[in-house]
């Protein structure tokens, strides 16, 4: 979805909607094998030469076209992957498609036959039929209810079997519209397509766009499709002008060209968690050593309230004069109270391995620090409630009566913000690995994403 916005694809365009690829060819079998490689569309190819036996066909199109005006460059396709037509033959059931389609259609629903019916015949007609190269819209894999009827249209007889167009007929494999839309998500996140999917980004926002590639890979599109083809206000004569104008948005446009250059392959996820885990061997080690691990105790307070959440924020790259300088670990207790502790985790001359000073404040009734609560007392304070910021400046927590995030100044012992953006109970708090997006999950099931520069 991010490429379609580089590549100017808006919602709010019909002549340059988001477009998303085919991913399954198996339409007919009771289950979807995720596993079995015949189970995916060839994503190395156009739509319109996915089957074989399309090929001779496009090719000799190419190589036999010639405009003897000179104008008009030669293409493989009279038809566009995406265009209006095409967002409107798949988004018939839902507003305002079916009036826009309507519209289109000078006043009336299409005929039965040609409405968007079946994913099964889709395909088949796909394959059959090398001047229908529609993709997909992103509905395809978030929006069941674009698969109902559920407004009742009259949308026609089939000629052949006289039956009515209804909801759309699904794959085998699918047993609602919901099923549909959760499996062929899984088939778009599966190993297969990942390993696969940027050759299918090569061709709609790549390298083999345009230029020779785009001749090789029989992906080449009428001209006026493609951005900077025509100047528009080059042209005088308004009636010509205004031609040109529907020509391209009725025909479709090919979205921004991005890339000059293939798109690199997607990491297996074998290849990504074995990344991963080195990374984390070499910031830690921890998992060599597993036998060797043991607690080691250490009083933080003389009175009952136990740590609760306990934290040691990342430390930013430092200088060799900076190496000595001790890190810092915060607690919160049950009752709420802020422990600063100075730590350094590697100290090879202590007994332990490492040097904790506990934060003195702690067990001084005049200088501790504590959050501002109330806290709701319906919900027990854990750790999920608190995280600290990167640069240790900064402790946000959730678990208060009125709903809030409140942002708590470690240097200046106070909260400094507190901010309602929930209409319930705050019930957890996290932070990305660089620090800059901190997201909080309530009780109603909604979360928010917050920019953590602007809390401070």
């Amino acid at each position: 979805m991010q490429l379609n916005t580089l590549a100017g694809r808006t919602y709010n365009d019909l002549s340059q909607y988001p477009v998303f690829p085919w991913i399954v060819a198996d339409y007919t079998s009771e289950e979807l094998d995720l596993t079995n490689p015949s189970t995916f569309r060839d994503l190395s190819k156009p739509i319109g030469v996915v089957n074989p036996k399309n090929v001779p066909e496009v090719r000799a199109k190419y190589d036999s076209y010639e405009d003897p005006s000179g104008k008009t460059a030669k293409f493989h396709y009279g038809t566009h992957y995406s265009n209006s037509a095409g967002v409107l033959h798949y988004l018939v059931r839902v507003e305002p498609f079916t009036s826009l389609h309507i519209e289109l259609q000078s006043g009336r629903f299409d005929v039965a036959d040609r409405q968007f019916h079946s994913i099964p015949q889709t395909w088949k007609l796909l394959m059959d039929n090398p001047n229908d190269v529609k993709e997909l819209t992103p509905e395809f894999f978030y929006f069941p209810e674009f698969l109902k009827n559920m407004n009742g249209f009259d949308l026609g007889l089939l000629q052949g079997t006289k039956e009515r167009v209804n909801d759309v007929i699904l794959p085998k494999w699918a047993s609602s519209p919901e099923d549909f839309i959760y499996k062929h998500r899984k088939a778009l996140e599966c190993e297969y397509v990942s390993q696969h999917l940027h050759e299918w980004i090569n061709l709609i926002f790549g390298y083999k766009q345009k230029g020779p590639k785009a001749v090789e890979a029989l992906n080449v599109f009428y001209y006026c499709s493609y951005e900077g083809a025509v100047d528009l206000d080059a042209i005088s004569n308004p009636v010509e002008r205004e031609a040109l104008e529907g020509m391209i948005n009725n025909f479709g446009q090919t979205p921004s060209q991005l890339l000059k250059e293939p798109h690199p392959q997607r990491l297996s996820l074998e290849d990504a968690v074995t990344k991963m885990l080195k990374l984390e061997l070499r910031r830690t080690d921890f998992t060599l050593f597993l036998d060797n691990l043991r607690p080691i105790p250490i009083e933080v307070s003389n009175e009952k309230d136990p740590i609760v959440f306990v934290s040691s924020p990342r430390s930013p790259p430092r200088s060799f004069l900076q190496v000595g300088l001790a890190d810092t670990l915060l607690s919160v207790s049950k009752l709420g109270v802020v422990g600063t502790h100075s730590w350094h985790p590697h100290d090879r001359h202590g007994p332990r391995g490492f040097t904790l000073d506990v934060d003195p404040t702690i067990n001084n009734a005049k200088t501790r620090k504590k959050l501002s609560g109330p806290f709701h007392p319906s919900l027990p304070l854990s750790s999920h409630l608190f995280v600290v910021s990167n640069d240790a400046k900064f402790l946000f927590s959730g678990g208060y009566w009125d709903s809030s995030l409140r942002v708590y100044s470690l240097a200046k012992s106070k909260t400094v913000a507190s901010v309602r953006r929930h209409f319930d109970l705050v019930t957890c708090v996290a932070l990305d690995q660089c620090g800059s997006f901190l997201i909080t999950g309530s009780r109603d099931t909604t979360c928010v994403v917050w920019d953590v520069s602007h809390l401070g």
